[in-house]
């Protein structure tokens, strides 16, 4: 087993999701014990954005890293008075900038207001495949150079509210046929192709100081045929580290998705990654998963399959992400809370851009 310190560390590589709208004992281990760096909150635990304030204020933990999927459209987990943004294409076909960044403020505001610190989002995929329908919508347009302009701008928006933004899915989704919740996908482009179209939004979210990104489990095989990107040393380190200069955290998609959970057992899928070079791994839905990861860490260093220096490398950078993120405007009280979320500002802008 290694030392307390080194599975303190080993914890911080992990954001996991839980059932249930209470703090239940089990996550207060995650937490306390395991000293998890995250979780992640779906609709399965929110029934009212109230009840989520204060599942948050139960953590006790203010350096956790608080994470949603909360694009608009249809990708949101919070209910209405939370405003209801439309999908990044409106955005993409006004193509605004100063529209991007006020939806993402308003985004971030509410949000933070809430206690989230995270959201996965913007959509730096091309919705390029009109029989993508994972992407479609999600993403601002099919033009790289309109997803470039517009991402940066929608992220400062989160950021300046106290929200970090996490770009995905990195070297692209949206030219896909399958869903990787469902299936593993393969695309033939080669990097070049890449180059030329789904790295542009990347290229420029790095340019702009985005510091989080999360990987796509789908394989490219144009550039490495034997592993989808999230288990890919030749995407993550040598294309998106060295080739593209990205010094922020890697975040998996759910290792849990059937895209990977089909392919490989828990301990390769977990080992895999973090030799690719992920940071964070995400596991949303098993706690015996999520156990078996961890264990499966624990032992991998021990057995000097996954050198210290590795976590310590990984570890390092989740702590510079999360003393960067500043102080979000958490709600002091319900009523502060239902301030912000009623915020009129916010629901014309909400219309403007449906």
């Amino acid at each position: 087993m290694p030392s307390k310190e080194m599975r303190k560390k080993i914890g911080q590589l992990f954001m996991f999701g839980f059932e249930g709208r209470n703090i239940t004992p089990y996550v207060k281990e995650l937490v306390s014990k395991h000293r998890v760096g995250g979780v992640i909150l779906f609709g399965r635990n929110i029934s009212e954005p109230a009840q989520a304030w204060e599942l948050i204020r139960s953590l006790k933990a203010p350096h956790l890293l608080v994470s949603v999927d909360h694009e608009g459209g249809r990708v949101v987990r919070l209910p209405e008075p939370v405003t209801r943004f439309a999908p990044a294409a409106n955005l993409g076909i006004l193509n605004s900038p100063e529209l991007a960044y006020s939806v993402g403020l308003a985004q971030g505001k509410e949000l933070a207001a809430i206690g989230f610190n995270l959201n996965y989002a913007p959509i730096l995929d091309l919705s390029t495949n009109p029989l993508n329908r994972v992407i479609a919508d999600r993403a601002f347009s099919d033009d790289p150079e309109v997803v470039a302009h517009l991402a940066p701008h929608y992220a400062r928006g989160l950021s300046d509210a106290g929200v970090l933004a996490c770009g995905k899915h990195f070297p692209g989704h949206g030219d896909t046929r399958e869903d990787s919740h469902q299936l593993q996908p393969r695309v033939a482009a080669s990097e070049g192709q890449l180059q030329s179209r789904e790295l542009v939004p990347f290229a420029a979210a790095i340019k702009a100081g985005m510091k989080a990104l999360m990987s796509a489990h789908v394989v490219y095989e144009g550039i490495d045929p034997g592993a989808p990107a999230t288990l890919s040393r030749t995407l993550l380190t040598e294309l998106l580290r060295k080739k593209m200069g990205f010094g922020g955290v890697i975040f998996t998609d759910d290792l849990e998705m059937k895209g990977l959970s089909d392919h490989y057992d828990v301990e390769d899928r977990t080992i895999l990654a973090l030799q690719a070079g992920a940071d964070m791994l995400l596991y949303c839905h098993s706690p015996d998963v999520q156990m078996r990861a961890l264990e499966t860490v624990y032992r991998a260093v021990d057995g000097r399959i996954i050198k210290e220096s590795r976590i310590e490398e990984s570890y390092q950078r989740i702590q510079d992400l999360k003393k960067g993120l500043g102080k979000p405007l958490i709600a002091p009280d319900k009523s502060a809370l239902y301030a912000v979320l009623n915020n009129p500002e916010h629901k014309a802008l909400a219309a403007s851009t449906s």
